[in-house]
């Protein structure tokens, strides 16, 4: 992967590979339902039932609020291939979820109530990587990239529960949220071969920023079928594409000891296209008073090829003979394909009360990789499973939780076009979990 075909520069302009992942349970949100692995989907009932299941507003009584980030996120990442292994790590700051649930005073209803969230579930940010090694006695390899891919999603939802709020069995919501989706890339890599009686140096530069903005309506229902049973279920569907763009630069180089090849290529308003898949979830939650305890199903449905980077713009292909006559010619844009196979997480949590305001929370969480081919993708494929615990303290109106979560994963490249040699890719994230709520008027 490493190792710069000589058929990309002398034929077309295309996106080489990076170390993005585009897992889709990559954080875990909210106060009480991040140290629980993301399991909430059934027993959500405040502020953060605007993510997790709109029907949850349902059992909100008060107005309320819920924040939940992840303090401190350390994330470690090491590539190890042709010899060599290397690894950084970075510590980030993100805020994942940002919600308020309209309830009694402001609503004059007791069974509608309504909803707003700001939530960020997928941020990749990880440390830059920046090596160099020899693969061959004569050769020297630099490789160096920095990635950051996140995804925000605000968003607005309504619940309606008849009977009455927290009086019903049957709680039903809809949402309607707008999927910002952001990327950057940049990444270098050159190699130089010299020995008695020839050298010969390939490099290539590639940076890419854009963003594309989709709605995404949802709906989601919840069901005490006893006292101490709650069912839940919610689906949202693919992302409508409103808007999207990005600026790609590209240049590739290759010089020998009498010839040279020269590619540029550059377009600041590039179409870029991030599909998100069709969502469905299903829950079950078992709550006494002193333990809660919950499992879910989330499947992401498959998304066909698509054109996730296009351009019009074609480069400036310049190459110098033996006799140093240039030749320039223009090269098309290829655009980079991109797809998704269809996924199934499961997430299982739940909490033990301590005393009247203290409870232990812990969960897990597989977060498979939608990667469908890891050997023609741009991004990696990297199957992620992640634990948490942790503890929240409940008052009158004040609510906290602090916890901790660990994820951990890898996953090989064998290929890609003509290049062959595997590589793998590993990462570990420490999260520290941090999360408020509070209840006005309660």
């Amino acid at each position: 992967m490493l190792l710069l075909p000589v058929a990309i520069v002398a034929q077309a302009v295309a996106v080489p590979p990076s170390l993005l992942l585009p897992n889709y349970d990559r954080l875990p949100v909210g106060q009480r339902e991040g140290i629980e692995a993301g399991a909430f989907l059934a027993r959500t009932n405040d502020a953060g039932a605007n993510w997790y299941n709109p029907a949850g507003l349902g059992k909100s009584v008060e107005t309320s609020l819920n924040a939940g980030a992840n303090a401190y996120e350390w994330t470690s990442i090491a590539l190890e291939g042709f010899g060599t292994n290397q690894g950084r790590s970075r510590i980030n700051t993100v805020g994942t979820l940002l919600s308020v649930a309209i309830g009694k005073g402001t609503i004059k209803s007791d069974e509608w109530r309504l909803g707003f969230s700001l939530a960020r579930p997928l941020v990749w940010r990880p440390s830059s990587i920046d090596f160099a090694f020899s693969p061959a006695a004569s050769q020297v390899v630099a490789y160096a990239s920095d990635v950051d891919f996140n995804v925000m999603i605000p968003g607005v939802a309504v619940a309606f529960a008849p009977g009455g709020v927290n009086v019903g069995r049957l709680r039903i919501g809809a949402g309607l949220g707008m999927a910002i989706t952001s990327l950057s890339q940049n990444q270098s890599i050159s190699s130089r071969v010299t020995t008695t009686t020839s050298s010969e140096l390939s490099e290539q530069r590639f940076s890419a920023e854009g963003s594309t903005w989709q709605l995404q309506p949802s709906g989601g229902v919840q069901w005490d079928a006893t006292s101490r049973i709650i069912l839940g279920a919610r689906v949202v569907a693919p992302g409508i594409r409103l808007l999207g763009s990005t600026r790609m630069t590209l240049e590739t180089s290759q010089f020998t000891s009498d010839t040279s090849t020269d590619l540029v290529f550059r377009d600041d308003k590039a179409a870029f296209e991030y599909k998100r898949p069709v969502e469905a979830s299903v829950g079950a939650a078992y709550h006494t008073s002193s333990i809660e305890l919950e499992l879910d199903v989330h499947y992401y449905g498959a998304i066909n090829s698509y054109e996730l980077y296009s351009s019009d713009s074609t480069g400036t292909l310049t190459r110098v003979d033996s006799t140093g006559t240039p030749t320039v010619t223009n090269p098309p844009f290829i655009a980079t394909v991109n797809s998704a196979q269809a996924v199934t997480n499961v997430a299982v949590g739940g909490s033990y009360r301590l005393s009247t305001s203290l409870r232990a929370h812990a969960g897990f969480a597989s977060d498979a990789s939608p990667v469908d081919d890891p050997n023609q993708s741009i991004f990696r494929k990297v199957d992620l499973s992640r634990f948490t615990t942790g503890l929240s303290l409940t008052g009158q109106r004040l609510s906290g939780s602090l916890g901790i979560g660990y994820s951990v994963g890898s996953g090989t490249r064998a290929s890609i076009g003509s290049t062959t040699g595997v590589t793998r890719f590993k990462v570990k994230t420490v999260n520290v979990l941090f999360g408020l709520s509070f209840a006005f008027g309660r």
